[in-house]
C-alpha cells in the first residue's frame, strides 16, 4: 500500500493517542493524591516528594483506542486494503499485553512479587508464539541459521520475558526508560513503514502518541506542583511486551519482503531490531550475572543499573539519561553500518566487549571516587 494512502491514519492514531494521554494524565495525578496513591521513597530510588506511580495506566487504554479506531477507519474507506493477514498476531499480541497491563496495575496499587508477575510474562509471551509469531532464524548469530519449532519457540518465549524485565527494570531515573522506549518505537514504527505493515505502523504511532506526553510530564514536572508521575509496572511491563513483539516482528518479516529478499538483507534487519534494545538488554544480562555470582536472588533489587553507576560518578539523572539514550543510539547506529562489512558474530562480540569495558571504566572510577572521599573523611577527623 503507499504510503499516501494509509498516511492520514498514522496522523490519526498518533494525535487521537496524544489527546486522550493529555486528558488521562492529569486525572491520574488527580486521583492519585485523592487516594493517596504515591511511589514509597527508599535507598535504591533517586526521588523525594509524593509522586503517583500510575502513568502507565494510561498507556494501553490509550494506544488500543486509538490504534482501533485508526484501523477501522482505514479498513471502512473506499478500497483501502491492508497487505498483510495479522489478525491472529493482533488480537493474542491485545491479549497478552492486557495480561501484563491488569499485572501491573495490580502491582502499582498493592504490590505483587515476581513470583506472582513471572508466570503472567511466560503466559503473554506463549501468546504470541500460538499466533505463529516467533524467532525462526538467528542468521548466523552463533553460526546457526533457521530453527526448529521446537527450539524456536521456547528461545522466543525466553526472549520476549527478557524484554519486558529489561524494560521494567531500567526504570530507575526520570525519562530513562520512556526515553529508551521512544528511541526503539520510533525506528521500529520507520522499519514497518518502509516494510508496508500497516497495521504496526499504525501501533507504533500510537505507542509514541502516549509516550511522548508522559515523557514531558515525568522528566519536566514537579512533585510541588504535581505535576510529576511515573510509569509504574503498568507502564514499563505493557511497553516492554509491545516493544518485544514488535522486535520480534521485524526479525521474522517474511523473505519475500523487499529488504529480505536474500541472507544479507534479513540479516540486516536482524540485527537493527535486536541493537534498538542493546542496552537494556545487557544491562539486565550483566544484573542478572553480578547477582547469581554472588549467591542472590536475580530479582532482587540494588543499585547496580547502570544508570545508578553513571550517577555514582557525578552525573546528574538528566546527564545519565541522556548518556545512555546516546549510548543506545550509537550501537544501533554502528551496527546497521557494520553489519555491511563484518560478520554478525564479530559485531555482537564486539558490542559486548564494549560494553563490559565501560563497565568496568565505570567500577574502576567509582572505587576511586570512595577512596578519595574516605581521605577526604579521615583528614577532616584528624
Amino acid at each position: 500500500m503507499d504510503l499516501g494512502t494509509y498516511l492520514p491514519f498514522l496522523n490519526m492514531a498518533f494525535t487521537l493517542s496524544i489527546v486522550l494521554t493529555m486528558i488521562a494524565i492529569p486525572q491520574t495525578i488527580r486521583i492519585a493524591f485523592q487516594k493517596q496513591l504515591f511511589d514509597v521513597p527508599d535507598y535504591r530510588k533517586v526521588h523525594t516528594g509524593q509522586v503517583p506511580r500510575l502513568g502507565g495506566a494510561t498507556f494501553l487504554p490509550g494506544i488500543m483506542i486509538s490504534s482501533l479506531m485508526s484501523i477501522a477507519m482505514l479498513v471502512v474507506s473506499a478500497d483501502s486494503f491492508l497487505p498483510e493477514n495479522i489478525s491472529s498476531e493482533i488480537m493474542l499480541s491485545a491479549a497478552g499485553a492486557l495480561f501484563l497491563y491488569m499485572a501491573g496495575i495490580s502491582d502499582d496499587l498493592v504490590g505483587l512479587s515476581y513470583k506472582a508477575k513471572f508466570p503472567i510474562q511466560i503466559l503473554a509471551a506463549v501468546l504470541i508464539c500460538i499466533s505463529g509469531l516467533w524467532i525462526d532464524n538467528l542468521h548466523g548469530l552463533l553460526g546457526i541459521h533457521r530453527l526448529p519449532a521446537i527450539i524456536g519457540i521456547p528461545f522466543s518465549v525466553i526472549f520476549i520475558v527478557l524484554i519486558i524485565n529489561a524494560i521494567n527494570l531500567i526504570d530507575g531515573i526520570d525519562g530513562l526508560a520512556s526515553g529508551l522506549c521512544i528511541v526503539s518505537l520510533a525506528a521500529l514504527t520507520l522499519l514497518f513503514v518502509n516494510l508496508d505493515l500497516v497495521r504496526y505502523s499504525i501501533i507504533g504511532v500510537a505507542s509514541l502518541g502516549v509516550l511522548l506526553p508522559f515523557y514531558i510530564y515525568n522528566v519536566y514536572g514537579t512533585s510541588a506542583s504535581r505535576t510529576k508521575i511515573f510509569m509504574g509496572d503498568a507502564g514499563s511491563l505493557t511497553m516492554g511486551y509491545i516493544i518485544a513483539v514488535f522486535v520480534i516482528k521485524a526479525a521474522t518479516y517474511p523473505d519475500r519482503a523487499p529488504l529480505r529478499d536474500n541472507e544479507e538483507g534479513g540479516a540486516a534487519i536482524f540485527v537493527y531490531a535486536l541493537s534498538i534494545l542493546i542496552v537494556p538488554v545487557l544491562d539486565v544480562a550483566r544484573l542478572f550475572c553480578h547477582r547469581i555470582l554472588r549467591g542472590r536472588n536475580p530479582f532482587t533489587p540494588d543499585r547496580c543499573h547502570i544508570h545508578h553507576k553513571f550517577m555514582a560518578v557525578g552525573l546528574t539523572i538528566g546527564q545519565a539519561r541522556h548518556t545512555i539514550i546516546l549510548i543506545s543510539l550509537f550501537f544501533c547506529i554502528s551496527n546497521i553500518i557494520l553489519i555491511k562489512y563484518l560478520n554478525i558474530n564479530i559485531i555482537v562480540a564486539g558490542d559486548i566487549l564494549l560494553w563490559t569495558l565501560m563497565h568496568v571504566l565505570l567500577t574502576h572510577r567509582i572505587k576511586v571516587l570512595k577512596a578519595r572521599h574516605a581521605e577526604s573523611a579521615n583528614n577532616y577527623l584528624e
